[in-house]
């Protein structure tokens, strides 16, 4: 059991690093590197890993670690927002949806149902292409097609939750329905919440990266990992570097986000501390 625990602790300590890293380069991007993601110098196209670029550069002689560093911005930008305004939008439906039942809870899922009735990633493409693409647009985007899942979950859990004898009691004492709701059963409803929120930052991260992938993100010379796999999918055999930085870059964060939301779960999870 104690071999467990350090095991957890572990990995937990490993993602915490691997993210407090990558905040650091969206926030501090020039701690990292002192290249202009932009800059062409076609003199150095295409070099393979040196001491002066450590994993290299691409097709124009842009510095590839620069433009990881600097794409994180896009990538966790995209990632965050589209958690949080999902939980914004997801939560209270789902709260409301669970505590009322009835014609409200018909309603609001019917409505959730026709959101996930498209597949993700190809409406996100379709509201990709009627807005103009920005990070903020596909936050809205990404968004849109996610937020269903918080909603869902939630209302789940408040099935369960509005039945304990607590939420019986609050109610017999006279609480405000608000106060039940927003306090009480969403307070034990957090486990489920944050591992979505994580599960959905490395997803929508994801989503975006294909989105780029595929020229629907954020438009060139812009750095976005996702761009980088595509034009670097041209170079593979002049500087394998190009493809794995950007393709590893993404792993990593994406895993280090899951492992994140699997350790607060467990963390605020009731039946987990027994």
């Amino acid at each position: 059991m104690l071999k467990k625990k350090s095991k957890i602790n572990f990995v937990t300590i490993f993602a915490l690093i691997i993210l407090a890293v990558v905040i650091l380069m969206v926030i501090f991007p020039s701690l990292f590197t002192s290249y202009d993601p932009l800059e062409v110098n076609m003199e150095k196209k295409l070099l393979n890993p040196c001491s002066e670029h450590i994993l290299g550069t691409d097709e124009y002689g842009r510095d590839i670690f620069c433009r990881i560093v600097y794409g994180a911005r896009s990538s966790v930008s995209v990632g965050l927002g589209t958690a949080l305004l999902s939980a914004l939008l997801g939560v209270p439906l789902g709260l409301i949806a669970g505590y009322y039942g009835g014609v409200i809870d018909n309603i609001i899922m019917r409505i959730m149902d026709a959101f996930q009735s498209f597949p993700s990633i190809l409406l996100a493409i379709l509201l990709s292409t009627i807005f103009e693409t920005s990070v903020f647009s596909l936050i809205l985007t990404i968004s849109a097609v996610s937020f269903p899942r918080f909603a869902k979950l939630v209302r789940g859990n408040v099935l369960t939750i509005k039945k304990q004898d607590y939420v019986l009691a609050a109610k017999v004492a006279g609480v405000s329905k608000p106060y039940i709701l927003f306090n009480t059963i969403l307070r034990n409803c957090m486990s489920v919440v944050v591992v979505q929120f994580s599960m959905l930052t490395a997803t929508a991260i994801l989503i975006e990266a294909g989105m780029s992938f595929l020229g629907l993100g954020l438009k060139p010379p812009a750095p976005a990992w996702g761009s980088m796999l595509f034009y670097a999918n041209k170079y593979i055999n002049s500087n394998i570097s190009y493809i794995l930085s950007p393709t590893f870059t993404i792993f990593l964060v994406v895993l280090s986000i899951n492992l994140l939301g699997d350790a607060l779960r467990d963390l605020l999870d009731p039946k987990k501390k027994n």
